[in-house]
């Protein structure tokens, strides 16, 4: 199985070059997550057995195991010289242990490691019915819905990701080496954060939407323009909504007492039944070029729903070098995403195509069975830390100032507070508009203090650059202009701060063309062919209906992506100089990066690949992946496989609360919720709750007092 040697992946590219990482998982989740430290990177070996991984059948295996080495063999003979371990079948953790004390392990089991399904096989649309995805899809019908994207792995992928990088940082750091637990179950909770369940709330959720599928609030949502094509309007604030109505004609609807509080107030029933027609009856006057243009002028958020191909089309895909091709020696060129998160003076690449199986079996077992321990003689590893979820944070000491607001943005600074960084949130005097949103923006904003600062005037500025000389790093999604109008560019804060992460998460990267406009995640769902996937549509205007997608997959990648380039950004920051290493890191990623994240496998092509799965109208699924009712019980099944649909939502679930992964927490406005917590088993307790707004403002400002006071006394002695 050894075939010929080729040439191992560059790893000079990225902030974990000499980083040795086994991958002994297969399918999506855990293989997902290894890719990302082998695109900074890392050299990552795959071990197979000898039949290979069963998703090598799959198109997305060219993706998810791209500038990788494939190896078979017993793992037993690398597991001694591995510095990352990713395993994704339940109760190996401890083994792998044993036999290497020094490693990270992240395991990935997918239904965790306690729980009623631990043993149990899974499937991406026996995960979706599970956890709660397939039937909070909104549905014309109130039914669980086949989603045709396997979203909860993706996301169970990435965030095995940030683990395992987090894991290195610790091991650097502190000199020991954790085992975390990402599971399945844990990813399908990442990618519904939002989700919260109020004291006293025993029902089941509804599955259905007054609008169907097109959206839940009628000027947040999918409309049909005069020629037939769709577009998504995306009036995610009350100004923008002000601003629909004066390019449609009907500025007086602001006054109307049945659509009070726009856009989130226009929820109800009474509201929807109101604007729907109005909207429907104008927007159907114009064909969508005619509307998309009105709309982009008035500074309306809004785009047109597009098929992949005419997504790859598009000057957004060319600017972030979303789209890259690498040689396969038997498929020939295979087109995939790029590397979706850059450390600036490190990038990464996409050096290799996906290994052949046993590729590489002689030369590495050459390389690594020669060697115990890794490279836990530079990192300092001594000891192991064991999983249990009540141990010291790993990130703790570390500062994060987050300046991002609504949700993408919030959420990156979420899961660093997750992991223990300490968080401070800094708000306008009016607060993050999403504060609107109530329980949903509770679970964003977990693990945060709240300071509310003017940065409008000189005064706030300066006591914005106080704080961010305190800080490891900084967030913020801010349109392209604005923060350098505010005082908090990367030049500016650098220049406060020169050993600063610096996040840079704008909507739509680096491409100028779309650089003023306002991204949200429907907008991306447009884009990027997701909401014509699920609905079926093969080119635009086929008459097909497109569907928005009920997970906000966007705004829930997007941080993970995030959080993951900023763990990366610290690393690469304790590096050795000639490494690159040491100083400010200013880390790169966006929105619209992450469609093709939340789409790796769907996104590879090359020449005699099978077409990527479409869904349709309330998709029930296909070939035995379906839905059936028996005594009003839902179940889904795949393949001989069965689970019940969840209806409760996966806050409910045993699922999750066997797992640990929710939280009961206290909240002045709504009373007690249940909400998601800890995601990575063994990082710690549950996070703090959300702060209200400004609560810690003293406490930080005090906190600058005394820092100031230590610097005067400190230079004296000096």
């Amino acid at each position: 199985m050894s075939g010929s040697p080729s040439p191992t992946p560059a790893t000079g590219a990225g902030p974990y070059e000499g980083i040795r990482v086994l991958d002994l998982g297969t399918q999506i989740a855990a293989p997902y997550a290894a890719v990302f430290l082998a695109d900074q990177g890392a050299d990552v070996v795959k071990v197979e057995g000898p039949d290979g991984d069963p998703y090598r059948s799959d198109p997305g295996f060219q993706t998810v195991n791209r500038n990788k080495r494939s190896v078979v063999a017993d793992p037993a003979r690398l597991l001694p010289a591995a510095d990352v371990i990713f395993v994704d079948r339940p109760g190996q953790a401890e083994r792998l242990r044993a036999a290497n004390p020094t490693a990270v392990i992240v395991a990935m089991p997918p239904w965790g490691e306690r729980g009623p399904r631990v043993h149990d096989p899974v499937t991406p649309s026996l995960l979706h019915a599970a956890t709660g995805v397939a039937w909070n899809q909104q549905s014309y019908g109130e039914v669980p819905v086949d989603i045709v994207v396997p979203i909860a792995a993706y996301g169970t992928g990435v965030l095995g990701a940030l683990a395992a990088a987090t894991g290195l940082l610790v091991r650097r750091e502190r000199g020991v080496a954790p085992t975390y637990e990402v599971s399945q179950v844990a990813g399908a909770a990442a990618i519904q954060l939002g989700e919260f369940r109020l004291d006293g709330d025993d029902q089941p959720r509804p599955g259905d939407s007054s609008l169907g599928s097109k959206g839940r609030v009628a000027c947040y949502r999918l409309i049909e323009a005069g020629d037939g094509k769709w577009l998504f309007l995306a009036c995610g604030t009350a100004r923008f909504y002000r601003r629909m109505l004066d390019v449609i004609g009907r500025p007086e609807l602001i006054d109307d007492p049945v659509l009070a509080s726009p856009p989130w107030g226009l929820l109800a029933d009474a509201a929807i039944a109101r604007i729907t027609p109005i909207l429907d009856e104008v927007f159907a006057t114009r064909p969508r070029h005619e509307w998309l243009r009105l709309l982009a002028d008035a500074d309306v958020p809004a785009q047109p729903v597009l098929t992949r191909d005419e997504f790859l089309a598009t000057p957004t895909v060319a600017a972030n070098d979303m789209d890259i091709t690498v040689h396969h020696p038997e498929l020939g060129p295979v087109a995939m995403m790029g590397v979706p998160v850059t450390v600036e003076g490190c990038p990464g690449a996409v050096a290799a195509p996906a290994p052949l199986l046993g590729q590489h079996t002689d030369e590495v077992l050459a390389e690594w069975a020669t060697t115990s321990g890794g490279t836990s003689g530079r990192s300092g590893a001594t000891e192991a830390a064991s999983s249990g979820g009540s141990g010291e944070r790993p990130l703790n000491g570390l500062r994060v100032i987050d300046l991002a607001s609504f949700i993408a943005g919030p959420v990156v600074s979420r899961h660093l507070g997750m992991l223990g960084a300490d968080v401070i949130k800094v708000e306008p005097p009016a607060g993050d508009p999403f504060r609107a949103i109530g329980p949903m923006f509770k679970s964003w904003n977990q693990a945060k203090r709240s300071i509310a600062i003017d940065l409008t005037t000189e005064e706030g500025r300066a006591e914005l650059h106080r704080l961010v000389a305190t800080a490891d790093a900084v967030i913020e999604n801010f349109r392209p202009g604005v923060s350098h109008r505010l005082g908090c560019d990367h030049a500016t804060l650098r220049a406060v701060n020169p050993d600063l992460v610096f996040l840079s998460s704008p909507g739509y990267g680096l491409d100028e063309t779309m650089a003023g406009r306002p991204a949200f995640d429907p907008l991306i769902q447009a884009l990027g062919g997701m909401m014509a996937a699920q609905g079926g549509v093969r080119s635009t205007g086929d008459g097909a209906e497109p569907v928005f997608l009920t997970v906000p997959i966007h705004d829930v990648a997007t941080p993970m992506i995030g959080a993951f380039g900023v763990v990366a950004g610290w690393w690469q920051r304790g590096r050795p100089v000639e490494d690159g290493g040491g100083g400010s890191q200013h880390v790169r990623t966006s929105l619209v990066q992450s469609t093709m994240v939340a789409q790796a496998a769907e996104y590879t092509r090359y020449a005699g690949r099978p077409d990527p799965q479409l869904g349709g109208f309330d998709h029930p699924g296909a070939d035995g992946n379906t839905w059936t009712e028996t005594d009003g019980e839902l179940s889904w099944h795949d393949g001989g496989l069965s689970v019940p649909v969840e209806t409760y939502g996966l806050t409910a679930s045993r699922l999750a609360i066997d797992n640990d992964l929710v939280v009961r927490q206290d909240s002045a406005d709504v009373g007690p919720l249940t909400v998601f917590g800890q995601l990575v088993g063994g990082a710690g307790p549950h996070p703090r709750p959300a702060p209200e707004l400004g609560a810690d403002g003293d406490e930080i400002r005090a906190e600058l007092g005394a820092a100031a006071l230590t610097e005067q006394v400190s230079s004296r002695d000096r």
